[in-house]
């Protein structure tokens, strides 16, 4: 655990919250809740979804995937966004 604890800085990013010390695998869904919360207070547009990641690197072309996000001019930091998050 501990050679591992010195490399995972290098292979697990800073926005992850499983198997990070200090973090909870349910601090992701909370922080969901918090944004959903206050989309409802303020009465703010909020887009969501939720993708089932089974197999999912085995079906996926992400450079069609990211050619499509940009022909329908999503911009370059939610392109990034989405790729963080698989």
């Amino acid at each position: 655990a501990n050679r591992l604890r010195q490399v995972v800085g290098s292979v697990v990013s800073e926005v992850r919250s499983a198997f990070v010390k200090e973090r909870q695998i349910l601090d992701g869904i909370l922080v969901a809740n918090e944004i959903v919360d206050d989309a409802h207070r303020h009465r703010k547009e909020l887009v969501l979804f939720k993708v089932d990641f089974e197999k999912a690197y085995d079906s996926v072309d992400w450079g069609y995937l990211d050619d499509v996000m940009r022909q329908m001019a999503f911009p370059v930091l939610w392109r990034k966004w989405i790729k963080e998050c698989v």
